[in-house]
């Protein structure tokens, strides 16, 4: 807590000095003009003696006196009138100097708080002094009196003789109530003579000294001797000027001068501090904290508040004294006070102690037994008779008070307790009320100084200032008495005790003495670690500083209650101080912390109305501008509003895209949204990476992905590269705080410019600077409020060099109405580093002109449906001034895009992605496609064409089928190397058809192995879609190095299918085994027409669904299966909704694997349904398996012979075995005929029928029982005759007793029992039946 620079005994001590009249000729004091000081003003410096005196009190007990310290007061001074005395008050207050501050730790708060309050000491000392002496009291009257007179006079005895008859002729008529008042009528008189050393007569002061001496006492009388120093001598002396300090404290009334209008009066409303506040509207009823305060108006431009000027020299005091003269005062003074003073009082204290004691003896009258009986107590007594009660001069109550004031003013305090003590009892009995007030406050007082304080003595001055307050309605008493009370209770630590004291004397009559108090009430509160307390009402303190004018306290104690409000989310509470803090620094002009307060009021955590809000920035801004005129400075201020995102900051560097024209679509490029997207990202980072391996014909080390799209995160490692006449766009994110509208102007980005010979700047802007970098300007943005706006800003580079943008500028207006509107230009800055206590703006390289492609394509329909195809003309233009070169684009989906241009798409094998560097190599191959160029370069003008094909996925949904294109400039040396374009198309991808597909063996094949395909297409529309489809059928295609489609086929002539209709088709294939997968085609429709490059689009998409492709986004493990080939149904579609009509084209490519097993499905069911709980779980490997299926047969023979067994006992039948091979190398198969008993079986692996096991015999023969052999090339058929003979009619299962045996070709030492199994049924019937 600020400390006084006194204690509370040194202050005590300082308000109850002895006060002694000085009384000068007019020569007298024109000696003392020399030195630019009065008598009084002579004296001061030294008035507190240095040396320790004594006195005897009337009991003759030796009191001793410390650093006693004498009141030397003009006989002619008075106490100022009321007006007058509250202009004092206020200059006190606003003159005083600002004190350091120091750091107060409490709890978890560091304040910074004043070391010290003069401002408040200075008050209170003024306070003390500008008091009338009152009759009730006796230490504000002369206890005597200087009679001082020059040599220098006519006649210096005569003027000590004229001075004292004036003295005594005011003494003897004065009346109660007249000033100045007397201690007693036998007033101690003490002559001094002054003699000018330089100017006076030494005899002529010798003589008057002796004259007087022997007239009055050696004791009585004084020569001082000063001006040892003629005015304009050599100052050779180094003499300090302790008279300055006195001197700023003192009361010159004469400063002052006081006008009819406002001489003292019963009406309040003069006194200065309500007529400095005349500018505020006194009818206001609001709370200090309450932000609604727009009707408080202290604007210091109107009616500036009446600055008080103390009497203030140009020259230092005292040049004409020496070092001894300044002894000759110290030795008078301190003369005067031993010598002549304390004997005087020795004398009145035991005049007062006997007259006391007499009287004291002596029986009251019975006037005032009676009026003590049956007199009323104080609370119902009139104020008027309370304060009109007067003792007379002699009367023993105020002997008793007079003996008491003078043992208190000369430190006998246990005496003066006494004799206040004893008095205070005879005013309560008298009800003398003011009386009873006063000798309670110095019977506390007393007690307090010779520290014997206690509960008691706290509730006399307790009771003193209620009784000075309620009961005699003396404010300037109670006020008194509650600032030496509250020294009193600080000093024990009852800083509670003070606060109440302090809080109790505020009131609406005086709002300075109000501001005060609480000031000092919250500083006892901080004490006590009541932090809510003291901001509380350091808040009320500085509106009541504010109310009382004083701008500059109201200011400080605004900025105290901030450090305990801020961060505590008491919102309103924090607007009210920011605004007044505001307001005030305004009226001071300090606009630097005017505009910061403002600021603070500009936030989102403000919860004021969208009006309050608007009231803010309008009062924001024309501080500001106050602010800029008066600097006078070019530099743009910072703003608070809007607020600038700058985590979301974008630069993007490269061309800006084309505009569409009908028909065509630019390439997209990269826009501020593409790097939302991380998995989009990393597949065009990687398709980049793929390219320059192609170009570099290896992988990069270490690949970094070219960057034209810059976050925060990037800019921080990165310097972007701009090309000249190349636009550098930044994406911005500016947000309203506030619920009021933002209206910006004129926004700009601010930027520096350097290159070897130039530096440039467009703080201003010029035709001079456009021809460096051309800026572009945003003419006005509308920010709703709690809203964010996104904005593109841009600058065109023109020349190359070093280009810094550091801010952005913008001109904010106070309101979106055009008249009365302020306006303000201002700036935020750009910082892209994460670190917020570094600025980092954003620096960006200018490099020379680049060749610069320009694509754009055809225009499509990007609702498509599931494997449609759409036709993409594609142009490209260089619309650079540099050749380009080496034109490459890469795709993701190779799958679903394809060109004119010839590609040779790579295939692989399982063997190709156990090598990573050879499966990268492949599937570059088939991302990427080289367009040749005319001379290998592009001149810049020139354009190319060609056509793409884009497919949709099969996968109803959203899909996008990426394209990125890289160009190299012709000068493989220049900055950047090469460019890149994107451009996606994102497609909507709607059900189309479905095709199911059953391909089985035929087990009639005689030459040649032979597959029947049955297809079931469905049409997925549904009929509750928006869009409507009919599907027409046109082709049946298989593309497959092993199988052809033949012409037999079931299925109606034109098949067109409408939602949710389906067709059955049913057709053969035979093997057919060549190199390359080879096409063949049946055709659904008897139609003629075809579109030639849509069949050889339609063809080349098929051949790259059939072939195993490579794709890097796709994992290893998603390798496609080993297929027998792919079914292609091309299809035509009617798509139509309530407005448009089209017919597309496309197909639906399905992939078939011929499914050889001999079992049914029905039996498949069972069998895999089967558990053998005697077995282990099948764990066979699936090499053997494959060894068990390498070839697949079947037996050709009659079904029915018809056989006469009484001619011929048995039944020939020839047989003819067909086997075929469906493995891809050489085989042996052994064919064994056996007989039922050595035939091998496997229960595990073989399931029969069982309609045809419970009905069929194998009791037949072969007639050849042995092995038959054949070498069988891959995949290829041979046949073997047999013949079987039976001896009875009956149902036979020919392939009971055939057993086909393979084994590889000099590899498998046995040969292995092939899985297959033939049902073959011989019915033989007896002809002679």
């Amino acid at each position: 807590m600020s400390q006084c620079k006194q204690s509370p005994q040194e202050f005590i001590k300082d308000v109850f000095t002895p006060q002694i009249a000085v009384m000068c000729t007019p020569a007298a004091e024109k000696c003392c003009e020399k030195n630019n000081l009065d008598f009084t003003e002579l004296l001061q410096p030294f008035s507190k003696l240095t040396n320790d005196t004594t006195y005897k009190d009337p009991s003759g007990a030796t009191t001793l006196i410390k650093n006693l310290k004498l009141s030397f007061i003009d006989f002619n001074l008075r106490p100022p009138q009321t007006v007058l005395a509250k202009k004092l008050l206020n200059s006190s207050v606003s003159e005083a100097a600002e004190p350091k501050t120091k750091l107060h730790e409490v709890k978890d708060y560091k304040l910074e708080i004043p070391a010290s309050t003069p401002w408040f000491e200075s008050w209170r000392d003024t306070f003390m002094k500008v008091q009338y002496p009152s009759d009730h009291e006796f230490t504000k009257h002369y206890l005597a009196c200087l009679i001082v007179v020059s040599s220098n006079d006519n006649n210096p005895v005569e003027a000590v003789i004229h001075l004292v008859q004036n003295l005594n002729q005011m003494q003897n008529s004065n009346s109660t109530g007249k000033l100045p008042k007397w201690f007693s009528a036998n007033t101690l008189k003490y002559y001094v003579i002054l003699h000018d050393n330089t100017d006076g007569n030494s005899t002529i002061a010798n003589e008057a000294f002796n004259s007087i001496k022997s007239s009055y006492g050696i004791a009585n009388c004084f020569l001082l001797r000063m001006n040892s120093r003629p005015p304009g001598a050599s100052n050779n002396e180094h003499l300090p000027d302790p008279w300055s300090q006195f001197l700023n404290g003192k009361i010159d009334t004469k400063s002052y001068q006081v006008t009819p209008e406002c001489s003292p009066g019963p009406t309040r409303h003069l006194s200065l501090e309500i007529g400095q506040e005349a500018n505020e509207n006194k009818s206001l009823n609001y709370h200090p904290l309450s932000p609604e305060v727009e009707d408080l108006t202290l604007d210091h431009d109107t009616d500036k508040e009446e600055q008080l000027s103390k009497r203030k020299k140009s020259w230092s005091h005292g040049c004409c004294l020496s070092v001894d003269d300044i002894e000759q005062i110290k030795s008078m003074i301190y003369e005067f006070a031993s010598a002549c003073l304390l004997p005087y009082i020795e004398k009145q204290l035991a005049s007062l102690y006997d007259s006391i004691s007499y009287k004291k003896g002596m029986s009251k009258t019975l006037f005032s037994a009676t009026k003590r009986w049956f007199s009323t107590n104080k609370s119902g007594t009139s104020v008027v008779a309370i304060n009109n009660l007067i003792y007379s001069t002699d009367s023993p109550e105020l002997q008793i008070r007079r003996l008491g004031d003078l043992y208190f003013m000369f430190g006998n305090y246990n005496s003066a307790f006494q004799a206040y003590h004893t008095a205070k009892r005879d005013y309560n009995a008298d009800q003398a009320w003011l009386y009873y007030a006063g000798a309670l406050e110095m019977a506390a007082l007393s007690a307090f100084m010779i520290n014997e304080s206690s509960r008691k003595t706290y509730d006399y001055m307790e009771e003193s200032i209620t009784t000075y307050l309620n009961t005699c309605k003396m404010p300037q008493f109670a006020t008194r008495a509650t600032i030496l009370s509250s020294e009193c209770l600080k000093s024990k630590q009852l800083y509670g005790e003070a606060a109440h004291q302090l809080i109790r004397m505020t009131s609406e009559d005086s709002d300075l003495r109000s501001a005060l108090l609480l000031e000092q009430a919250s500083y006892c509160f901080i004490l006590s670690n009541m932090l809510r307390k003291y901001a509380f009402h350091m808040v009320l303190s500085g509106h009541r500083f504010s109310k009382a004018a004083q701008k500059k306290h109201s200011l400080r104690c605004y900025r105290q209650a901030y450090e305990i409000y801020e961060n505590t989310g008491w919102n309103l509470a924090a607007d009210h101080i920011h605004y007044t803090i505001g307001r005030q620094a305004n009226n001071l002009q300090k606009y630097d912390e005017a505009v910061e307060s403002f600021s603070k009021l500009l936030t989102k955590d403000s919860k004021q109305t969208n009006q309050q809000q608007g009231t803010f920035l309008k009062e924001y801004l024309t501080i500001l501008q106050s602010k800029l005129q008066k600097d006078g400075l070019d530099e743009i201020p910072e703003l608070p509003v809007p607020e600038l995102n700058n985590s979301t900051l974008k630069v993007l560097v490269g061309p800006t895209r084309p505009l569409s024209t009908p028909g065509k679509i630019p390439a997209m490029g990269i826009s501020f949204d593409s790097c939302e997207d991380s998995a989009a990202e990393s597949r065009w980072h990687k398709l980049e990476e793929m390219i320059i391996s192609e170009v570099n014909g290896a992988s990069p080390l270490i690949f970094k992905p070219m960057i034209t799209l810059y976050t925060t995160s990037t800019l921080e490692k990165n310097i972007p590269i701009a090309i000249i006449n190349e636009p550098i766009q930044i994406s911005i994110e500016f947000s309203n705080p506030l619920q009021t509208v933002l209206l910006l102007k004129d926004i700009y980005l601010m930027w520096s410019y350097e290159s070897e010979s130039n530096s440039i700047t467009n703080k201003v802007l010029n035709e001079h600077v456009d021809k460096y970098i051309k800026t572009f300007i945003t003419k006005s943005v509308i920010i709703q409020g709690n809203c964010k706006q996104d904005m593109v800003l841009s600058l065109t580079p023109l020349v190359t060099g070093k280009l810094t943008i550091t801010a952005i500028c913008y001109t904010l207006s106070g309101s979106t109405a055009t008249t009365e509107n302020i306006i303000v230009k201002g700036k935020k800055i750009i910082n892209i580093s994460t670190n917020a206590s570094i600025v980092k703006p954003i620096t960006v390289e200018i490099v020379p002109y680049a060749p610069r492609l320009q694509i754009t394509f055809s225009e499509i329909n990007l609702e498509l449906l599931a494997g449609e195809l759409q036709k993409v003309s594609v142009q490209l233009q260089n619309t650079g001034s540099v050749p380009l070169k080496n034109v490459l684009f890469a795709t993701s989906v190779p799958l679903l895009l394809e060109s004119e241009l010839k590609v040779n798409h790579k295939e692989y094998t399982f063997a190709d992605s156990e090598n990573p560097q050879l499966r990268e190599k492949l599937a570059r191959k088939n991302h990427i496609i080289t367009l040749p160029l005319p001379n290998n370069q592009l001149e810049n003008g020139q354009n190319i064409s060609f056509d793409i094909w884009l497919r949709a996925p099969h996968q109803k949904g959203p899909a996008s089928i990426d394209l990125l294109t890289y160009y190299e400039n012709i000068n493989p040396k220049s900055t950047p190397k090469y460019r890149l374009i994107r451009h996606s198309w994102n497609l909507s991808v709607q059900e189309s058809i479905s095709i199911d597909v059953s391909p089985q063996t035929s087990y009639n094949s005689t030459t040649e192995e032979e597959l029947a395909l049955a297809l079931k297409a469905t049409n997925l529309n549904k009929i509750t879609n928006a869009i409507s489809t009919e599907i027409t059928l046109l082709k049946v295609c298989l593309l497959s190095n092993n199988w052809v489609l033949t012409k037999d086929m079931v299925t109606p002539q034109y098949i067109i299918l409408n939602s949710q209709e389906s067709a059955h088709i049913l057709t053969k294939a035979k093997r057919d085994v060549r190199e390359n997968s080879q096409y063949s085609y049946i055709s659904l429709t008897t139609d003629k027409i075809s579109i030639p490059y849509l069949t050889t689009a339609l063809l080349s998409f098929a051949r790259k669904s059939d072939k195993a492709l490579l794709n890097v986004f796709e994992s290893a493990q998603e390798f496609r299966k080993i297929k027998d080939g792919s079914l292609i149904l091309e299809w035509k579609a009617l798509v139509y909704d309530a407005l448009n009509r089209r017919v597309v084209n496309g197909h639906t490519c399905i992939p078939i694997e011929v499914n050889r097993s001999d079992m049914m499905q029905l039996e498949r069911f069972i069998s895999n349904s089967m558990v053998d709980l005697n077995s282990a779980v099948d764990t066979a490997d699936r090499a053997v398996e494959r060894a068990q299926s390498q070839v697949f047969y079947n037996l050709l023979h009659p079904s029915i012979v018809k056989h006469n067994f009484k001619i011929t006992k048995s039944c020939v039948v020839p047989v003819t075995l067909v086997l075929h091979s469906i493995v891809k190398n050489a085989i042996q198969v052994t064919v064994n005929t056996v007989d039922r008993k050595n035939k091998q079986t496997n229960t595990t692996k073989t399931f029969k029928s069982n309609s045809l096991s419970l009905s069929a015999s194998n009791h037949f023969c072969w007639l050849s029982n042995g092995k038959i052999l054949r070498i069988l090339h891959p995949l290829t058929t041979t046949t073997v005759q047999l013949s079987v003979i039976v001896a009875n009619p009956g149902t036979f299962d020919l392939g009971a007793n055939l057993a086909v045996f393979c084994n590889r070709l000099q590899k498998d030492v046995n040969p292995i029992l092939q899985l297959c199994e033939v049902h073959s049924a011989l019915i033989v019937i007896d002809s002679n039946s």
